[in-house]
């Protein structure tokens, strides 16, 4: 991983890392999938194509994962900084799967819950956000 991909994670990390009660290993900003209309969401949500709500998450989304746990906040964009409202959703890592896909410059992906519940977001991977993205999904997919 590049030096600069470490910087804008950090830059993603150290404001939402005192909101959390474990150390925070990646964070993201997402939004609802479907704008793009994706293969893999409509696939995993039995739907013909993107478009509607996929959740009841709030749109956009700030998602922090952790060593254990993947936190889901409300937010507010300040510039290039973050004003969290309120923590929406805990999930416990052990009790989530993830599937993604890359695809026109947006990285879309799944969180399946033991329970059910699935919840399709996506965020734009542009101007060296792949790696970003790459570095998001190890740290989900971390056991």
């Amino acid at each position: 991983m590049s030096k600069k991909s470490e910087k804008q994670m950090a830059k993603m990390v150290d404001p939402v890392q005192p909101h959390c009660d474990e150390k925070i290993t990646a964070a993201i900003t997402c939004s609802h999938a479907g704008s793009m209309r994706s293969l893999l969401v409509s696939k995993l949500m039995g739907q013909g194509g993107g478009g509607g709500k996929t959740s009841n998450l709030p749109n956009p989304v700030f998602l922090a994962v952790g060593e254990k746990s993947i936190y889901a906040f409300k937010y507010v964009p300040r510039g290039f900084k973050f004003k969290f409202k309120q923590e929406v959703a805990r999930w416990q890592k052990d009790e989530i799967d993830v599937e993604y896909e890359f695809s026109g410059g947006m990285a879309t992906f799944v969180l399946s819950t033991k329970s059910g519940d699935a919840y399709a977001l996506e965020f734009p991977i542009v101007m060296g956000g792949k790696e970003l993205a790459e570095m998001f999904f190890s740290a989900l997919q971390a056991k």
